[in-house]
């Protein structure tokens, strides 16, 4: 394929991106599957620049601090262009999402990492095309998305059962234990049937063979959704996934973030001790339900369904980590949750 540069000093810098990235790459794959993963396609800076009409911030649909991600078309193809920003400091970070994204992209509920551009000075990633966009948005909406459809209990029920899913994949599939360290709700993207899709792999990382846990100086993720044993202690496993996920069943459900300030008996609380608090006084769900729910009306089991989900979510937000249940056992659940509500619609 013929590449088109600005110039020599840009075909050299660019042949130097590729030769370190590539070497970097290669080394992280080894270190965690000895090198096996999925082929993914090798695309040009020129091909990506077309593809999002250089980086038209029109095309831009999300932004975190880290990186923005852009629709763009690819060979009449739509697909999503993830750009880290130009610092170093990132670099391992995009690399990480490359080998861990192309082991994951067979799951079905993993956002499928299509190809990637080594020319930059750091890799950017291309993705398949997730038509209803992040999860995020349709919680927390304001007036630039006003027009997007509430999520019903049974969509919320199923995303939770499909990341539920994906966790246990990404905790049972391998040799290794694999923890994401960032499961929450802006990290998962929607298809045009709410199937949800797992992305962002910046910051995970495999358990160690021997190892039930690591110690990290550096505390790493989503305040809020951190673990409160790596707040404390510094050290994670799989169960710092699964608190996480506790905290997106009760953003699912309460339709709000994990940082909202909420008030209990003139208790000014965050999310999770105001969920604590609730499930305390006998279960007090219609403190804690989204409006969006209740005004769906009632059926059949309806009750019964919302508080086995609100336990379930307690017992994956316990502050001890050997008290939450491993991420299977939460799947299996809410799959018996969502079946019920299934058999009663």
């Amino acid at each position: 394929m013929m590449r088109c540069f600005g110039g020599n000093k840009d075909e050299i810098e660019s042949e130097k991106a590729v030769m370190r990235n590539g070497g970097m790459l290669l080394e992280k794959a080894i270190a965690i599957n000895n090198g096996r993963g999925n082929p993914i396609r090798s695309f040009s800076i020129q091909e990506l620049n077309n593809a999002t009409n250089s980086y038209d911030p029109n095309q831009m649909f999300f932004e975190e601090e880290m990186y923005k991600m852009y629709k763009g078309f690819i060979q009449d193809r739509p697909v999503i262009v993830k750009k880290y920003e130009n610092d170093e400091n990132f670099l391992e970070n995009s690399i990480s999402d490359i080998v861990f994204a192309s082991q994951m992209s067979v799951h079905k509920n993993v956002l499928k990492l299509l190809g990637c551009c080594l020319e930059s000075p750091i890799p950017i990633l291309v993705f398949e095309h997730a038509e209803m966009g992040i999860l995020d948005h349709y919680i927390f909406k304001d007036e630039q998305r006003a027009d997007l459809r509430p999520l019903s209990w049974k969509n919320r029920l199923k995303i939770a059962v499909d990341v539920a899913n994906v966790i246990a994949y990404l905790h049972t599939a391998f040799p290794r234990p694999i923890v994401h360290r960032d499961i929450k709700s802006r990290k998962i993207l929607l298809d045009e049937d709410y199937r949800a899709k797992l992305s962002d792999f910046s910051l995970s990382i495999s358990i160690p063979e021997g190892k039930t846990h690591i110690v990290t100086e550096n505390l790493t993720g989503t305040f809020g959704y951190l673990d409160p044993e790596y707040l404390s202690e510094g050290k994670f496993n799989e169960k710092a996934d699964v608190f996480g996920f506790g905290v997106l069943l009760l953003v699912l459900l309460t339709g709000k973030g994990p940082y909202n300030r909420l008030d209990y008996d003139h208790l000014n609380l965050r999310l999770v001790e105001f969920f604590e608090k609730c499930m305390e006084e006998n279960e007090r769900l219609d403190k804690l339900m989204d409006p969006i729910i209740i005004e769906e009306g009632t059926w059949s089991g309806k009750e019964q369904q919302l508080k086995a989900y609100a336990r379930l979510a307690l017992q994956c937000i316990c502050k001890r980590s050997e008290n939450r249940p491993e991420i299977t056992d939460v799947g299996k659940q809410l799959r018996q949750i969502y079946q019920s509500l299934i058999s009663s619609c």
